[in-house]
């Protein structure tokens, strides 16, 4: 693979020369551009690659464009797809306006008939060069930044930082009028109250996996067992999530010492990564707790698969989510879910039916309902059945990608 700098204030990888002809002779009816800040293991970025293996290549073309150069873990992935890969290599948000000068000229180069855009900063930028240049811009909404409940988690960001945050996001969407793409109907509602998006111009097409990767088969677990020092048959709960305070993994961690006391040979397995002053705090926390042995913190893993099949029951104890994409992937694995009544998780997890919703921030009930299924095999069966089917038929991308290319199709032809 041959990588390459184009002399232009921005940076292009791709596998092949490109062509705006399909091989069929038939130009694209809708050209896309997707900017996103970074390319990392996170959920919007993980949708991003999930969406455009399923588009339809004879009706859409894409390109993908990411404003920061760290985190490149789905770049290679996006590539063997086919779909040229662009950075407008900033470094922050100060790069703001080099960074719309940068995507300015290349829409200039590349034409597109509409921009959607993933995450804060990448909706700041797209929607100012969309209305610099008459294109049309997407946005999807996978979490609201300012609700009450995320503003006290990014303890590190003042109240003046945030009152800009929204100025700037606000200015935006008055220079761009974008459409927006609520991954969930807590997103949605929230970006109403919170952002005051009105309601016409916001529209739900959930997060979706491909359910045929997550099929629960290929089973090596005796192996991943012994590589991690597990027992054949000691009883396993799974974290798959980063480590930010939103995310409530100190309470999985406080739940443990309970969980312990009646399954003396429990592991808790966590993936994901994280700030590291975060995971050290994770870390000081299990010691003080004296579980250290039970807890096996795995960092951020290329593929999570071998992980939840290898688990017997998930956890997520988060105190908000957008979605929850790891609940889908693990009911998609037929795991029975543990996780929160906050946010969008009941939108997810069927309580009593494909898993058990509890309180945030309660160690004591997350013990309590992770201890009812690690002793019952057969409710963990059949809630995992459950999930697996929920999965398929709300969360199944070949579903989800079709409102998407109809959202395309709509917002293009408006242009």
């Amino acid at each position: 693979m041959v990588y390459f700098l184009r002399p232009a204030p921005w940076r292009r990888d791709t596998p092949q020369p490109r062509s705006d002809v399909l091989s069929d002779g038939m130009k694209p009816r809708v050209r896309v551009l997707h900017l996103i800040e970074t390319l990392g293991r996170g959920g919007a970025e993980g949708l991003l690659y999930t969406n455009l293996s399923k588009l339809n290549r004879v009706r859409f073309d894409s390109i993908v464009c990411h404003l920061y150069d760290r985190d490149l873990h789905w770049r290679q992935p996006i590539l063997e797809l086919g779909y040229p890969v662009y950075s407008l290599g900033m470094t922050s948000l100060a790069d703001g306006v080099r960074g719309v000068l940068r995507l300015r000229s290349l829409l200039k180069r590349e034409p597109m008939d509409l921009i959607h855009t993933h995450l804060y900063g990448a909706n700041l930028l797209g929607r100012t060069a969309g209305a610099l240049m008459g294109i049309p811009v997407i946005s999807s909404v996978h979490s609201v930044e300012f609700v009450p409940v995320l503003s006290r988690a990014y303890a590190g960001i003042s109240s003046t930082k945030l009152r800009i945050l929204r100025l700037l996001d606000r200015l935006s969407r008055w220079v761009a009028d974008p459409e927006f793409v609520a991954v969930s109907r807590y997103a949605q509602e929230a970006a109403v109250q919170y952002l005051a998006i009105r309601p016409d111009r916001i529209r739900v097409i959930y997060n979706a996996v491909d359910p045929e990767m997550y099929e629960p088969r290929g089973d090596d677990s005796a192996r991943l067992r012994s590589d991690l020092g597990i027992a054949a048959h000691a009883p396993v709960v799974l974290c798959v999530s980063r480590f930010h305070a939103e995310k409530g993994i100190r309470y999985l961690i406080e739940a443990i010492p309970s969980l312990a006391r009646r399954f003396p040979d429990v592991y808790v397995l966590s993936v994901g990564g994280g700030a590291p002053e975060a995971i050290s705090a994770h870390r000081v926390l299990v010691e003080r707790l004296g579980v250290a042995s039970r807890v096996r913190f795995l960092g951020v893993q290329a593929d999570v698969r071998p992980y939840l099949r290898l688990c017997d029951v998930f956890a997520l104890p988060s105190l908000t989510e957008g979605l929850g994409l790891s609940l889908v992937e693990a009911m998609a694995t037929e795991r029975a879910c543990v996780a929160t009544r906050v946010a969008a998780i009941p939108e997810v997890v069927a309580d009593g039916l494909s898993g058990i919703l509890v309180e945030p921030g309660n160690p004591a009930a997350l013990a309590e309902a992770i201890a009812r299924l690690l002793a019952d095999a057969d409710l963990r069966a059949r809630m995992g059945a459950e999930g697996r089917r929920i999965a398929l038929e709300q969360f199944s991308v070949s579903r989800r990608i079709v409102e998407l290319e109809a959202l395309y199709r709509h917002v293009a032809g408006k242009s």
